[in-house]
C-alpha cells in the first residue's frame, strides 16, 4: 500500500468520525452566537458527506458542479442550454426553481450512488450530459422561501465547483456577492457568469465585475459571458455557451477536475479544524449555561428557605393565634389547666379526650401557619428563580414553560406538612403512658411545641419531652428544605433534560488534522 493511498485512507477514516463527531454536536440552548454556529455545523456536515468524503473514498466521483446566483440570473436557462435539454424548468415567474435538479450522464450514475447530493433534488440522466461532471441548478440565494434559500445554501456547501451566475443589471447584488465571497473564503473553486449582457453594456460591466472580482481574490477565476438574447423561449444558441461547455469538459476530460477536488478539500481542512474547534467551545459554553440555570434556581431558593429555618428557630409559628388558642384552653378552669399546673390527673379523671382535642385545635392553628409560611417561600423561591431564567443569556423560554407544567407549589405543600403530622406521630409512638393525653395528643403538644407555642414547650418539659421537641423541629427543618429543594429540582430537571454533547470528541478530531493541514 502506498503512502498516498494510505493517507487517503486516514483522511476517510478520520471525516467519517467526525461526520459522527458533529451529527452529535448539537447546540440545543439558544443564545449569543448559538445559531450562527449551528449554520456553521450543517455546513460542516454538508461539505464533510457532500463534497469531501465521495471524493477521498473514491477517485471516480465526478465533480459537483453547482450553479447559483439570484432570482432571473437565468441559471435554468443556462443549464438547459449546456446539456442541450429542457431537464429544468425555466420560466419568468419567481422561483422558478423550488427543487435542485441533478444533471449528470448515466456512465457516472454508478459512483454517485449513495451520495449525500442525491438526496437534495431530482437526479436527471441525460446523454448529452458531460461526464464526469455533475451539474446542480441550485435554487435562488435570494428567494422568497426559506426552504429555498436553505437548501440553495447547502447545495453550496456540497459544491467542489460554484458557477455563479449574475447578470447586468444584477451582478451588483449584495447577497450573491457576499454568498460569493463566503464560498471562496471556504476553499470553494469558483466560476462567473455574466449572463444576458448587450454588447453596448459589456465593456462597463466587464471592467467593473472584474474589479470587484479582484477584490474578493477571485482575479484568476474563469469570467464566462453570454450575449442577451432578448425575450425568447428554449435553448440559447449553442455558440453562447460553447465556452463554459468547453471548460467544463475540460475539467471532466482531465486531470484538472481531480486536482479542483484536491484543491478545495486542501483548502477546507485548516478551517475545518478551526470550525472544529469553535463548536467544541460553543459546547463548553453550553454545557456553562445549562449549569448556571440550575444554579441560579436553586440560590433562589436560599432566601426564603433561611427566613423559614429561622422561624422555625425562633418558634415564630406559635406567635399570635396558636399562642392566643393555648392560653384559652390553658387558663384557670381551661381543659388544659391541669396539665400545665403539672399536678396529675386523679384516676378518675375522664377528660383525657377534651385535652386531646383542645391540644389538637391549638396545633391545627400552627400547623395552617406553617402551611401558609411555607407556600410563600416557595412562591417566592418560585418567582425569583423564574425571574433569574427569563433574565439569563439563554432563551429559556421553553424550559420555563416545562417548569410551569412540572411545578405544584400546593402539592409540594401538603406532602411536606403531612409529611412533617408523620413525623409526630412516629415521635408520640416511643412515649408511653403518658399522664394526660393519649398518643394523639403527644403528637400534637409536640408540634405545638415545636412550632414556637412556649406554653406547650413547658407542658412538654414537665413530661420530660424536651428532646422530643427538639427532634420534632429537627423534622421540620428537614421537611422545609425538602420541599424547596423539590422545587428547585423542578428546575434542575428541566435542564438535565437538555443534552449537550461532550466537546472531547470534536477536540480529538480537531488535533487530528493538524496532521492533513
Amino acid at each position: 500500500m502506498t503512502a498516498n493511498s494510505f493517507s487517503r485512507k486516514n483522511l476517510a477514516d478520520l471525516v467519517r468520525r467526525t461526520v459522527s463527531a458533529l451529527r452529535e454536536a448539537t447546540l440545543p440552548l439558544e443564545m449569543p452566537g448559538s445559531l450562527a454556529l449551528e449554520d456553521s455545523r450543517r455546513q460542516l456536515l454538508t461539505q464533510l458527506e457532500s463534497r469531501i468524503l465521495p471524493h477521498v473514498e473514491a477517485r471516480d466521483v465526478p465533480a459537483v458542479i453547482v450553479f447559483g446566483g439570484s432570482s432571473g440570473a437565468g441559471k435554468s436557462t443556462l443549464v438547459n442550454s449546456i446539456v442541450r435539454a429542457g431537464v429544468s424548468q425555466a420560466s419568468v415567474l419567481r422561483p422558478t426553481t423550488r427543487t435542485p435538479m441533478i444533471i449528470m450522464h448515466p456512465d457516472d450514475a454508478a459512483a454517485m450512488n449513495g451520495h449525500a447530493l442525491i438526496d437534495m433534488g431530482d437526479q436527471v440522466l441525460i446523454a448529452s450530459a458531460i461526464p464526469g461532471v455533475v451539474l446542480v441548478d441550485a435554487p435562488d440565494l435570494d428567494s422568497v422561501d426559506d426552504s429555498n434559500r436553505e437548501l440553495s445554501a447547502r447545495l453550496l456547501d456540497a459544491a467542489d465547483l460554484w458557477v455563479f451566475v449574475t447578470t447586468a443589471s444584477r451582478y451588483g447584488d449584495a447577497l450573491a456577492w457576499n454568498t460569493l465571497h463566503n464560498a471562496h473564503s471556504r476553499g470553494i473553486t469558483c466560476a462567473v457568469v455574466l449572463d444576458r449582457v448587450s454588447q453596448r453594456a459589456l465593456g462597463a460591466v466587464r471592467a467593473d465585475l472584474a474589479r470587484r472580482m479582484e477584490e474578493l481574490g477571485l482575479q484568476d477565476a474563469p469570467l464566462f459571458v453570454v450575449p442577451d438574447q432578448g425575450a425568447h423561449e428554449g435553448l440559447l444558441p449553442e455558440e453562447d455557451v460553447a465556452s463554459l461547455r468547453s471548460w467544463l469538459e475540460m475539467i471532466a476530460a482531465t486531470k484538472m477536475g481531480e486536482s479542483l477536488v484536491d484543491r478545495t478539500t486542501r483548502a477546507t481542512l485548516p478551517a475545518l479544524r478551526d470550525e472544529l474547534l469553535q463548536l467544541a467551545d460553543a459546547l463548553e459554553a453550553q454545557e456553562h449555561a445549562l449549569q448556571d440555570l440550575k444554579d441560579k434556581a436553586i440560590e433562589s431558593a436560599q432566601a426564603p428557605l433561611e427566613k423559614l429555618r429561622t422561624n422555625i428557630a425562633n418558634g415564630r409559628f406559635g406567635q399570635g393565634a396558636p399562642t392566643a388558642s393555648w392560653l384559652s384552653f390553658a387558663s384557670t378552669g381551661g381543659v388544659l389547666a391541669g396539665l400545665v399546673s403539672r399536678s396529675k390527673p386523679s384516676i378518675f379523671d375522664r377528660k383525657r379526650k377534651s385535652r386531646d382535642n383542645a391540644v389538637t385545635a391549638t396545633f391545627d392553628i400552627l400547623y395552617t401557619a406553617v402551611k401558609v409560611a411555607l407556600t410563600q417561600a416557595l412562591v417566592t423561591a418560585n418567582a425569583q428563580a423564574d425571574e433569574a431564567w427569563k433574565k439569563d443569556v439563554v432563551n429559556t423560554e421553553a424550559m420555563l414553560a416545562q417548569v410551569r407544567e412540572y411545578v405544584d407549589i400546593d402539592g409540594i405543600v401538603e406532602s411536606a406538612v403531612k409529611s412533617w403530622k408523620q413525623d409526630l406521630t412516629r415521635e408520640a409512638q416511643k412515649i408511653h403512658g403518658h399522664p394526660w393525653l393519649s398518643s394523639a395528643g403527644v403528637a400534637a403538644l409536640l408540634g405545638c411545641a415545636a412550632g414556637g407555642i412556649s406554653g406547650a414547650n413547658s407542658a412538654a418539659r414537665s413530661t420530660d419531652m424536651e428532646a422530643r421537641v427538639t427532634q420534632a423541629r429537627e423534622d421540620l427543618l428537614g421537611r422545609v428544605d425538602q420541599a424547596l429543594d423539590e422545587l428547585t429540582q423542578v428546575y434542575v430537571e428541566v435542564a438535565d433534560s437538555v443534552t449537550i454533547t461532550d466537546s472531547t470528541d470534536l477536540r480529538l478530531r480537531a488535533s487530528e488534522y493538524l496532521a492533513h493541514s
